[in-house]
């Protein structure tokens, strides 16, 4: 069986004194005090996605996209600062031959939101 490789986008913001995590293939979201916080969380929530989908033999049910206004915050965003301290290590017992890549990151400064 070939891997499914899944290549995922993620756009940091602040939401009052919270950070969010959002994955825009999957339009989940993780939150925390700091970014590292909020990427385990939605690290935690891509997984429980991904098993469910496949416990469920529901396909349909893996990709849901976010809506554009975040693809649009991911593409005004830039590289986070200390990049390097944000590490995403997902495994999904269950789905052995789903790999997720790893991850592109972008921090968007939101303190002129145009979207709310």
């Amino acid at each position: 069986m070939r891997d499914l490789r899944i290549p995922i986008r993620i756009v940091f913001y602040r939401e009052d004194n919270r950070w969010m995590a959002h994955c825009l293939e999957f339009d989940l979201l993780g939150d925390g005090t700091t970014r590292e916080q909020a990427l385990e969380c939605l690290s935690g929530a891509i997984v429980a996605q991904i098993a469910t989908s496949i416990e469920h033999n529901n396909p349909a049910n893996l990709f849901s996209p976010a809506e554009g206004k975040y693809f649009q915050m991911f593409a005004e965003g830039k590289s986070p600062r200390a990049e390097g301290d944000l590490s995403f290590h997902l495994q999904v017992p269950s789905a052995p031959h789903v790999v997720i890549e790893e991850p592109e990151f972008r921090e968007y400064d939101n303190s002129d939101l145009a979207f709310a």
